[in-house]
């Protein structure tokens, strides 16, 4: 059986998470968390990064995706942190370490999606002048159990000062497509 040739399955680290080679979805295949704990959708053009891969047994996964676009001088990143245990419960504190890890000091939007709560922001980063990063970013908890993840979804504007055509409200659909496409296995 031959593999698509596409990012995902041709790094061979992002390849062990891909549960088939057909998509589920236009540009997405389906990522099959290894603590069992869920899957996602995931983009056909990004690669894992595996330096940012860590797991602890099954409760607990980090793992950290990029792709780059060439066309428009940008990036988008992401970073996602699993976890299936009681302190899941405790939304305050879960939102703080999504706050500090993006430097976020505003408020969460709240939704609810197939059985899951969402805590939703956005924010705008101008590191430098040539440097813009735009963040999506939530943290999802399971209606039904202890388990919760926090994603961030960065785009990044390597060339601000020369210009990114960044459609963000695009961006923002992709980031919410990525955000309620998690399934929590039980």
């Amino acid at each position: 059986m031959s593999t698509p040739e596409t990012a995902a399955f041709e790094d061979e680290f992002t390849r062990e998470f891909m549960k088939s080679t057909k998509e589920v979805e236009d540009g997405y295949y389906l990522f099959e968390s290894k603590t069992d704990g869920y899957t996602m959708w995931f983009p056909v053009n990004a690669t894992l990064n595996k330096g940012l891969y860590y797991r602890q047994k099954e409760y607990r996964e980090s793992v950290g995706f990029s792709e780059k676009y060439d066309e428009n001088n940008s990036s988008f990143s992401s970073h996602i942190r699993y976890e299936k245990r009681k302190i899941t419960e405790r939304i305050d504190a879960n939102l703080s370490l999504v706050s500090s890890y993006v430097g976020y000091e505003g408020e969460y939007e709240e939704f609810n999606h197939d059985n899951k709560t969402y805590y939703y922001a956005t924010d705008v980063d101008h590191v430098s002048d040539s440097y813009i990063v735009y963040s999506f970013f939530s943290y999802i908890k399971s209606d039904d159990s202890h388990q919760g993840i926090s994603v961030i979804y960065d785009v990044t504007c390597k060339a601000a000062d020369i210009g990114c055509d960044i459609d963000l409200e695009k961006e923002e659909e992709k980031a919410l497509t990525l955000m309620k496409s998690f399934e929590f296995n039980d």
